[in-house]
């Protein structure tokens, strides 16, 4: 009883709760019951899990980058020229559905394609809005010198060059093909951006074809996603070449995937 006492509710002036009986310390039923008892009982949430989103980011960003690139190398069109046909691309295919994609994968729990997709898709958005007429953005360019302009254009450019750098470095464990997407896009935007920001023609087109490779290679691991021994005769090549140690391998469960 002397226990009872001791561990028996008290109010804030030390005192058991009127009605309160030590005999029977639970009067509407037995007692609550424990985290193990509840896990017994209650089945575990089920939390539905949305679709591998990759292949959507990878084939959205390589037929744009692919159009684009071709435009910006000089292909078939004359170098120079506006990419007003490429609005509707940058705004549906490479904007929104890009965006959708890294959504998706942040949902997935993928933080890393999450950031690189939702990040590229808001890029595409904000780039084929702006050769909307009523945005203002043409406006504004038509009235402003062409230096000034094409050396902010250079300074977004540097930014986007810091981005995907770090995306990169944060594959360096990954397989060939990860690595040829991620180092062509490197290309593409450090030459693209030295052309801009100094006026270079030759170093633009030459931004253009290294993003015309990556915008392939793109589409090449968005095929790997989705072609494999289940609705194919094989499984794509993608070039692993890191082993992982018996530390990462264990922190995976054993079933570390570069």
């Amino acid at each position: 009883m002397a226990n009872e006492k001791a561990y028996a509710p008290q109010n804030h002036e030390g005192q058991q709760p009127l009605g309160y009986n030590y005999n029977n310390p639970y009067p509407f039923g037995a007692p609550p019951m424990a985290p193990q008892e509840l896990q017994l009982i209650a089945p575990p949430p089920q939390f539905r899990r949305f679709g591998n989103a990759a292949a959507l980011g990878l084939i959205t960003f390589g037929i744009c980058t692919v159009q684009e690139s071709m435009m910006q190398a000089g292909m078939s069109v004359g170098y120079g020229h506006g990419y007003g046909s490429m609005t509707a691309q940058s705004i549906a295919v490479a904007g929104i559905a890009q965006l959708l994609a890294g959504l998706w994968q942040i949902a997935n729990g993928d933080t890393f394609e999450g950031a690189a997709f939702t990040s590229f898709g808001a890029s595409w958005l904000a780039k084929g809005l702006a050769e909307v007429p009523g945005i203002g953005v043409i406006a504004y360019q038509e009235n402003e010198s062409p230096d000034l302009v094409r050396k902010q254009k250079g300074i977004v450019a540097l930014t986007w060059s810091i981005w995907v750098f770090i995306l990169l470095a944060g594959n360096v464990k990954s397989h060939v093909a990860n690595i040829v997407l991620f180092g062509t896009l490197n290309l593409e935007l450090h030459f693209s951006c030295a052309g801009t920001w100094l006026g270079h023609e030759r170093l633009t087109k030459a931004g253009g074809w290294f993003g015309f490779f990556c915008g392939l290679s793109a589409m090449y691991n968005a095929a790997v996603i989705l072609l494999n021994e289940e609705n194919f005769w094989f499984n794509l090549p993608v070039g692993n070449w890191y082993t992982p140690t018996p530390i990462e391998d264990e922190e995976a469960g054993g079933i570390y995937e570069p």
